[in-house]
């Protein structure tokens, strides 16, 4: 388990002060934390971010001449789209506020900085000095601060439709240009349009919600067939379990057997469990967005009847045979995992059957949809947000603790890859750097070490930090001091 934890608003905070020294608008609160994963919760939520850039970069460095490019054998299904851009209604909804909003748009990050673009144009008043309220019309950018400087990870969400609960701030030496700075992100439309919420603070820490007193449902348990592992589905990580709890593991088993059968409709008893879900399926349910539309909170859920719903984009028969391919895929890559082997022996030989399947999707740097999980088991591709969160989907299916690490550069660009738990040490390991030596064959960075991050430069300008829901800081004294064998 995670021993330390530090709030990346602790980070943020310092940063945050500094960078509006001269400006105005309701700062972050955050303390910090000693307790296990996802026990607490600070800032930001929804998860860790990829490489963002508007043009291709480099990765996976340093020895891109052994990654393969190559674009996937067999081309994706057609799906809904998740990156087009946000079509502006002409009706302008009016905002007056002194700081508090809510906003769903998109985020984007350009020459010129992150950005802000509101579903619809926001009539904004801004009261944060009485006696200066500023008005902004018809406003379709406001400028977001780059993510070293509030703490607020971004690059996951490019192109994504969000909902935003943050604050508005302008410098006292600049009125014209304003600020959107996010207390919580939350993927999809979760509000019928943009408000204002005098009240809004940031978010509180929660207690840890999961009760392992209390048995999860059966149909959780690890899986084995012939001796072997295989991939279930129903399964959640334990950072899931803490940020939602043990009622939610019976709403999960339902809806994802819904799924599996080609159902269309769940009871869904708590609204939280509709808000969070697409966020929870991007970590623990890689095969939905294949076979059915993106799931969207204000689309998909009935508050009235406390259900959601399923749309699927294929006739049954084609569901089920996508179902099948990604079964297949799952299990032939835990083939040598077993129960009689150590953690540290699955670990290994799944990072190996992993790595050596995978290659490196440059297109997804800005076709974002081909960044999404499903496309490493039905294609073999992806980025490093994709093989971090499959490394650890695979892991969750032979019962190893994991969580997500990411650093971000000065160039806008990021990148994650995985923390696992053996032996109760905590170990980085990160297939997308496999690939660039003998095409994923080795462990040169399997289980390595805070010094090793340190050595290849992956440590970015805030340091390293980490968690599926919540950002935070990890300190060097988190990770085992001595690596893993290779």
């Amino acid at each position: 388990m995670f021993k330390k934890r530090i709030f990346m608003a602790t980070a943020f905070a310092l940063l945050f002060s500094l960078f509006l020294s001269s400006c105005v608008g309701g700062g972050v609160q955050q303390p910090t934390d000693t307790s296990v994963i996802s026990g607490t919760e600070p800032t930001s939520t929804v998860p860790v971010t990829d490489e963002v850039t508007t043009t291709p970069t480099t990765e996976p460095d340093p020895a891109v001449t052994d990654v393969t490019t190559d674009a996937p054998v067999t081309e994706p299904p057609a799906t809904d789209p998740v990156t087009e851009p946000v079509v502006v209604p002409a009706e302008p909804v009016d905002i007056k506020t002194t700081g508090g909003v809510v906003i769903v748009g998109i985020i984007g990050v350009d020459d010129n900085g992150w950005y802000f673009t509101p579903e619809q144009p926001l009539n904004i008043t801004f009261e944060y000095f009485i006696d200066k309220p500023t008005v902004y019309k018809e406003q379709t950018r406001i400028s977001m601060f780059a993510p070293k400087d509030d703490g607020v990870e971004k690059a996951n969400y490019l192109g994504h439709l969000v909902t935003i609960e943050g604050t508005l701030r302008y410098y006292r030496s600049d009125f014209e240009t304003l600020y959107f700075a996010p207390y919580t992100i939350k993927f999809g439309k979760t509000v019928p349009e943009s408000y204002a919420d005098e009240d809004l603070m940031p978010p509180t820490p929660d207690e840890n919600l999961y009760d392992p007193s209390q048995p999860l449902p059966e149909q959780m348990d690890l899986m084995v067939e012939d001796g072997h592992y295989v991939f279930n589905l129903y399964r959640v990580s334990e950072e899931t379990l803490q940020r939602m709890g043990n009622g939610f593991a019976e709403f999960y088993v339902a809806f994802v057997d819904a799924f599996l059968n080609y159902k269309s409709e769940v009871e869904c008893p708590e609204k939280d469990y509709a808000e969070m879900l697409s966020t929870v399926m991007i970590h623990d349910f890689p095969i939905y967005n294949a076979c059915a539309q993106p799931f969207e909170f204000v689309k998909h859920y009935n508050a009235e009847q406390k259900t959601v719903k399923i749309h699927y984009l294929y006739d049954e028969a084609k569901h089920k045979e996508i179902i099948e391919q990604f079964f297949a895929s799952a299990n032939a890559m835990l083939a040598d995992a077993s129960p009689n082997n150590s953690d540290e022996q699955n670990a290994k030989l799944i990072y190996h059957s992993l790595c050596t399947r995978m290659t490196y999707d440059y297109s997804a740097l800005v076709d974002l949809e081909r960044k999404d999980n499903y496309y490493a088991y039905l294609y073999n591709s992806g980025v490093c947000i994709t093989f971090a969160n499959v490394y650890n989907q695979l892991l969750t299916s032979v019962g190893i603790n994991t969580s997500l690490a990411y650093c971000d550069f000065p160039d806008n660009t990021s990148h994650s890859w995985s923390i696992i738990v053996i032996d109760g040490k905590q170990y980085f390991c990160d297939p997308t750097y496999e690939l660039s030596y003998d095409k994923g064959a080795g462990y040169r960075f399997f289980g390595i070490t805070y010094a090793d991050r340190i050595a290849d430069g992956r440590t970015g300008t805030m340091g390293i930090r980490y968690g599926r829901y919540f950002l935070y800081t990890l300190t060097t004294d988190m990770i085992a001091e001595t690596a893993l064998a290779k």
